[in-house]
C-alpha cells in the first residue's frame, strides 16, 4: 500500500512540475487548465529570461 501511495505522489508531483514549467515559459498572459478550473490572467517573463532558461534546459539535457 506505501509503494502505490509513493508512486501514485511522485506521478502527481511530476506532472504539477511539468504543467508550472510549461507555464512559466509560456508566452500566453491569459492560462486556462483542466477545463477553466484554473484560469490566470499573468505578465509574460521577460524575452532574456526565456531563453536563457532554455538553454540552461538544453545544456542540463546534453549532459546526460
Amino acid at each position: 500500500m506505501i509503494a502505490i501511495l509513493s508512486v501514485g505522489g511522485t506521478v502527481i508531483a511530476t506532472l504539477i512540475t511539468t504543467l508550472f514549467t510549461s507555464m512559466s515559459l509560456s508566452r500566453c498572459t491569459d492560462i486556462s487548465c483542466c477545463f477553466d478550473c484554473f484560469i490566470c490572467k499573468r505578465d509574460v517573463v521577460d524575452e532574456s529570461i526565456v531563453a536563457r532558461e532554455v538553454e540552461l534546459q538544453h545544456a542540463d539535457r546534453n549532459r546526460i
